[in-house]
C-alpha cells in the first residue's frame, strides 16, 4: 500500500497565521527593535503565558525592566534560534535564569522555555517563544 496525501490539491478553506495570532491577541510581538539589535532578522513573538513568565514585570523599578528581560531571553534563545531555523517546525528548548514577576522574590530562578521557527504570514517566517507545554 503506498501513502498518499490526502491534502494534496486540497483548496485551502481557511488559514490561520501567527500574523492573526499578534492581531488576535494570543501572540505578542514584544519590542521588535530590540529583537533587532539583539540580531534577529525575523520576527520574534511571544505566547501571553512565556511573556507573563519570563518579560512581564510589575515590581520595583530599577531593579528589572522588560525591555532587559526580553533581551536576556533572546539572549538566551540564541542557540536554539539558530537550531530552529535549520529545522522549521521543530522546537528547541533553553533555560533561562529570572527573577520570578511575583512582587516578592528578589533572586533567579530557572524557566524551560522553547523556540521554534514557523511563518508568519505567506511571505515570512517568524521565531515563537513559548512555554514547554504550549503548543
Amino acid at each position: 500500500m503506498s501513502e498518499q496525501n490526502l491534502f494534496n490539491d486540497a483548496t485551502i478553506i481557511i488559514s490561520y497565521t501567527a500574523e492573526d495570532a499578534v492581531r488576535d491577541g494570543l501572540l505578542i510581538h514584544f519590542n521588535p527593535a530590540t529583537a533587532l539589535e539583539c540580531g534577529y532578522r525575523i520576527p520574534v513573538l511571544l505566547t501571553t503565558a512565556a511573556h507573563a513568565e519570563a518579560i512581564a514585570w510589575t515590581g520595583p523599578e530599577g531593579m528589572q525592566s522588560e525591555d532587559a528581560r526580553f533581551w536576556d531571553v533572546l539572549w538566551m534563545a540564541r542557540p536554539a534560534a539558530k537550531a530552529t531555523c535549520v529545522n522549521p517546525g521543530q522546537p528547541f528548548e533553553f533555560i533561562l535564569f529570572r527573577v520570578p514577576n511575583d512582587g516578592t522574590s528578589e533572586t533567579a530562578s530557572q524557566l524551560r522555555l522553547k523556540i521554534v521557527a514557523e511563518m508568519y504570514n505567506r511571505e515570512t517566517g517568524c521565531l515563537i517563544i513559548a512555554l514547554p507545554d504550549e503548543d
